[in-house]
């Protein structure tokens, strides 16, 4: 994790949760997330209810509409950009839907700020290459919503794609914690997260966890709790109910 530093003496700890990932309490995040911005190196992941078009064949009926959620996380701060997403319900060739890693081997920025990323689509599966390719990208619309377009397909001869059209995608849901002087700290969200509940633990794994009736206020795009601190040690979490 970047910007570490020594913790203080009051313990206290935090828990980041798109799918519950920890991060500590009482250290400084260096990613603070607009609602609404230009792709940035970090995590996204799609909204609920996206879905993707898989066809095969020359028919009109040869094709289905299947869900899909994804991970992805860019570095965009290196001469070629990379991208590696994390999909758990991934399609192939009319199969069941599966969990895959997806990595690219090729990708640009181009003139009109759109990233581009390409690969082997089951290459994480297959080391030795497929014939399974990608060509995704990532641009930032009219309301500056980050959004997703490309094709996943089969480079060998017959038909088989996957289209991906417009899929909005929002930063993973991440806790932002300062201090706020010697016995109090605030933690803080990004308002595309409306639904989600902060929740606490004294220990991990956690026994159960408590929903933080402390007050929630909104400063531009972000939701924020101020949290007393004391000697004993609390987890904080993000879930989506």
């Amino acid at each position: 994790m970047k910007g570490a530093f020594r913790q203080p003496s009051r313990s206290l700890h935090a828990l980041r949760e798109a799918v519950a990932v920890p991060v500590c309490l009482g250290v400084y995040l260096t990613l603070a997330w607009s609602a609404c911005a230009a792709l940035e190196s970090g995590v996204y992941q799609t909204l609920p209810g996206a879905t993707v078009e898989e066809r095969w064949g020359g028919s009109p009926n040869d094709y289905r509409v299947m869900p899909i959620s994804a991970t992805l996380t860019f570095d965009l701060n290196t001469v070629q950009p990379s991208l590696s997403a994390i999909i758990p319900n991934a399609v192939l060739e009319r199969g069941d839907p599966f969990p895959l890693t997806v990595r690219s081997s090729s990708g640009v920025q181009l003139v009109d700020g759109t990233y581009r990323f390409m690969g082997d689509y089951l290459r994480e599966i297959y080391p030795s290459g497929t014939q399974y390719g990608f060509d995704w990208s990532f641009a930032t619309s009219t309301n500056g919503q980050v959004v997703w377009n490309g094709i996943v397909g089969w480079f060998g001869g017959h038909i088989w794609q996957v289209t991906i059209s417009n899929l909005t995608l929002v930063p993973a849901a991440q806790l932002s914690i300062s201090q706020l002087g010697t016995d109090s700290v605030q933690i803080t969200w990004v308002t595309n997260f409306a639904g989600h509940v902060l929740e606490c633990a004294t220990s991990l794994p956690a026994a159960g966890w408590s929903t933080v009736t402390n007050a929630i206020a909104t400063t531009g795009n972000r939701f924020s709790i101020t949290v007393t601190t004391d000697e004993s040690k609390r987890f904080y979490r993000l879930r989506n109910p």
